[in-house]
Formats: C-alpha cells, sequence, structure tokens
C-alpha cells in the first residue's frame, strides 16, 4: 500500500510538472471550469470575456494601462492570440503576476487549481 501511495505521489507530481511546463500563463478557474490565461477556447472565451469578468480582473489591478489593454485585447476581441498574452504575462514583474493572480481571486476565481 505504502508503495502504491509513493507512487501516485510521483505520478500526480508529474502530471503537475507537465501542465506547468506547458503553459507559461497562470491556470484561472471557476464554477467547476479551469482555463490557461490566453487559451483560444471557446469556453474560455465565454467564461473570461463574455462574462465581462476578465475587464473587472484587470480593472482590479494595479497593472500599467497599456498591459492591461494587451491582456484584454488578445483574450478578447478579434485579434484574439495565445502567443500574444504569453508574452505579456512573462514580460510582468514577479509582483505584477502576483497582483494579477490577486485580482482574479478577488473576483470569484482559483488560481492554479484544476477543477476535476
Amino acid at each position: 500500500m505504502k508503495r502504491m501511495n509513493r507512487l501516485g505521489a510521483w505520478g500526480l507530481t508529474a502530471v503537475v510538472a507537465a501542465l506547468s511546463a506547458c503553459s507559461s500563463t497562470v491556470l484561472v478557474s471557476k464554477d467547476g471550469k479551469g482555463y490557461f490565461l490566453g487559451s483560444g477556447s471557446n469556453a474560455a472565451y465565454r467564461m473570461l470575456c463574455e462574462s465581462g469578468d476578465l475587464k473587472k480582473v484587470l480593472a482590479d489591478t494595479r497593472l500599467p494601462e497599456e498591459t492591461r489593454e494587451g491582456l484584454y485585447k488578445y483574450n478578447c476581441s478579434s485579434e484574439r492570440s495565445g502567443d500574444r498574452v504569453k508574452q505579456i504575462y512573462a514580460a510582468l514583474t514577479a509582483a505584477e503576476r502576483k497582483d494579477l493572480r490577486l485580482a482574479f481571486t478577488r473576483n470569484g476565481y482559483d488560481i492554479n487549481y484544476l477543477p476535476c
């Protein structure tokens, strides 16, 4: 039994590491659904953009206006681009990333939680 628990823990660690390696943005989830910021999926678009949530989250940050506009534009406009979102996110400082994560949390989202 102990061996299975260790194998299960290693398996979970491998999954988390793989998810981290695949994305260079943050995983946001709400109501049992989770997507990486910059995901090109229609479901992510509905959750973040059509709902107006991303606009609220970004307004709740101290990010520079240009950064907020870029994150919104490349997530929610006809110019949607996961690559551009990743570039903007990669350019954020550690403090700015924390600010963004906290803004999502204040607006009802879980961060880096993969719903079942």
